[in-house]
């Protein structure tokens, strides 16, 4: 069983890079403590058919990005499934020439690449506060919150072994 732990973002784009940030932590923590299984732990500028393409061969998934709707407070944490994410087609990417995440998904598996089903795909979003504006430090908000994506993530990778030990019992 293996799994993908993934910071998206810009981490020259303020609080866009928080993604990257949680994913570091993530890999500190994998150096002093191993995981029991198989965790791979990244970080990437990508979306769509690119994301889609280092998701191939994991069983699991994590991601953890910012968000930036304005519906919650600066560094809120939300997580959700991609399997729960309404398929945003239109402005849900980040080029024109390139796919949602779960329609890069669907393409993927028409071409027979071992990708996670959309209800292993695990999101922990950060509401943003400045995406937009170029520094390579995040937002006080946004940096508190960082401890609680981590543990997040953390319980996520726990929750997958679990899963996994008891799997192989049977």
């Amino acid at each position: 069983m293996k799994t993908l732990v993934a910071g998206l973002g810009n981490p020259i784009l303020s609080d866009d890079g928080v993604g990257w940030v949680v994913a570091q932590h993530i890999a500190n923590i994998h150096r002093e403590i191993p995981f029991s299984h198989e965790v791979s732990v990244e970080s990437y500028s990508l979306a769509g058919i690119g994301l889609m393409e280092q998701m191939i061969g994991y069983d699991y998934v994590i991601l953890v990005d910012s968000l930036n709707t304005g519906q919650r407070y600066p560094g809120c944490v939300v997580p959700f499934t991609l399997e729960s994410l309404p398929d945003l087609s239109f402005g849900h990417s980040a080029s024109a020439h390139d796919l949602s995440l779960t329609n890069a998904l669907i393409l993927g598996r028409k071409m027979n690449a071992i990708l996670p089903k959309d209800c292993n795909v695990h999101i922990i979003a950060i509401e943003a506060k400045h995406v937009y504006e170029f520094g390579e430090t995040l937002s006080p908000e946004i940096q508190k919150a960082v401890p609680v994506a981590v543990n997040l993530v953390m319980k996520l990778l726990e929750n997958i072994q679990q899963e996994f030990q008891s799997a192989s019992f049977k």
